[in-house]
């Protein structure tokens, strides 16, 4: 199987379970939360904290640089506003 086929299913099994979620009563915001503690737990046991920790300052980074603004329709030059 090809990484984008792979990378395709693994994005519908979460689909799924944050669908199953919501069916269940949980808030986008629980589930979110649910979901990114269970992600940097596993990068933590799989990576260690401290590597753990930079990778998130280089996310933090790239997406204050806008990676996110196509999605979010976001300005950097106005300081996040939307457009």
């Amino acid at each position: 199987m090809t990484d984008e086929k792979l990378k395709s299913r693994c994005d519908a099994a979460v689909t799924s379970a944050a669908l199953l979620m919501h069916t269940d009563g949980a808030s986008l915001s629980m589930i979110l939360d649910r979901l990114l503690t269970y992600s940097l737990a596993q990068m933590c046991a799989v990576d260690g904290s401290p590597k753990t920790a930079a990778n998130l300052r280089i996310m933090a980074d790239k997406i204050d640089r806008g990676a996110f603004h196509r999605v979010t329709g976001e300005n950097h030059a106005n300081n996040g506003v939307r457009h």
